[in-house]
């Protein structure tokens, strides 16, 4: 692959570090922030800006931008190049009540075929979280049906922009489907008590965790957890990377990173 970074945050340099041991071609470094980029990296291409500069060399970009809302505008701009997008930018393909915007989805997956590329987006990269959420698919609705009651709890890094996470959204989303009688999984002001319509999604910032997320099931008589726990964030990067490569065997469209275990 010859790739394009977009976004040299936390994860866009963690994503240069993968790319580099693998000998992985990096034509350019898109990064609005000049000062995010140290003054010795370099690439074939050079260090390149959004909305500067050709990044018509590179078949790939992967983007970890910031603020979220910017992808986009950036996503649309790589497609409309015949570039594939591994996106793992989160929440700005949500509405407001954090389902996935389907009719976006839908404009990108035009704008990728019409241009002969692949749109691929995720709220979390690990292979790991994605099994998760396959299981948790299947345990919810049993658990739901036998009337246990559940909460989330996500844990990250003080520097971390979001809360709740993307991927603490996607479990709340997954829950949402199983719990019948459960309307919001937004619930992260405890000063009142919980509603019977509410699922409960508690944030916790401290040092440098990569993340951790935990579902409790709870009923009068036993407790179930099903828990996720990144000991690197480095995890992120490298699934991002695998995903690229999985996706030049796709046909052109937009696929959502759980496509990756059908």
């Amino acid at each position: 692959m010859n790739v394009v970074i977009f976004g040299y945050g936390r994860m866009g340099k963690l994503v240069h570090k993968v790319l580099d041991e693998r000998g992985i071609r990096i034509w350019g470094i898109a990064e609005p922030d000049g000062l995010k980029i140290p003054a010795g990296v370099t690439s074939p291409g050079g260090i390149k800006h959004v909305g500067e500069g050709d990044i018509l060399h590179a078949d790939t970009a992967i983007c970890f931008t910031s603020p979220p809302e910017s992808a986009y505008g950036i996503t649309k701009a790589i497609l409309g190049k015949g570039i594939d997008a591994i996106v793992g930018t989160t929440k700005w393909y949500l509405n407001p009540d954090k389902s996935v915007n389907q009719d976006m989805i839908a404009e990108l997956d035009e704008l990728a075929k019409q241009h002969d590329c692949r749109f691929v987006y995720a709220p979390n990269f690990s292979i790991g979280m994605n099994v998760f959420w396959q299981n948790l698919k299947q345990l919810a609705p049993v658990l739901a049906e036998h009337g246990y009651d559940v909460a989330v709890v996500e844990e990250h890094h003080s520097k971390k922009a979001d809360a709740p996470s993307g991927t603490a959204n996607t479990i709340g989303s997954i829950l949402l489907e199983a719990y019948a009688g459960k309307k919001t999984a937004l619930k992260t002001d405890f000063s009142t008590p919980i509603q019977p319509h509410e699922i409960g999604i508690s944030v916790v910032r401290a040092g440098d965790i990569p993340g951790t997320h935990r579902v409790i099931f709870e009923s009068a008589v036993d407790k179930f957890v099903l828990e996720h726990v990144v000991h690197d964030r480095e995890i992120f990067a490298k699934g991002a990377v695998d995903t690229a490569y999985w996706a030049k065997e796709q046909k052109p469209g937009a696929y959502c990173i759980t496509d990756r275990l059908k």
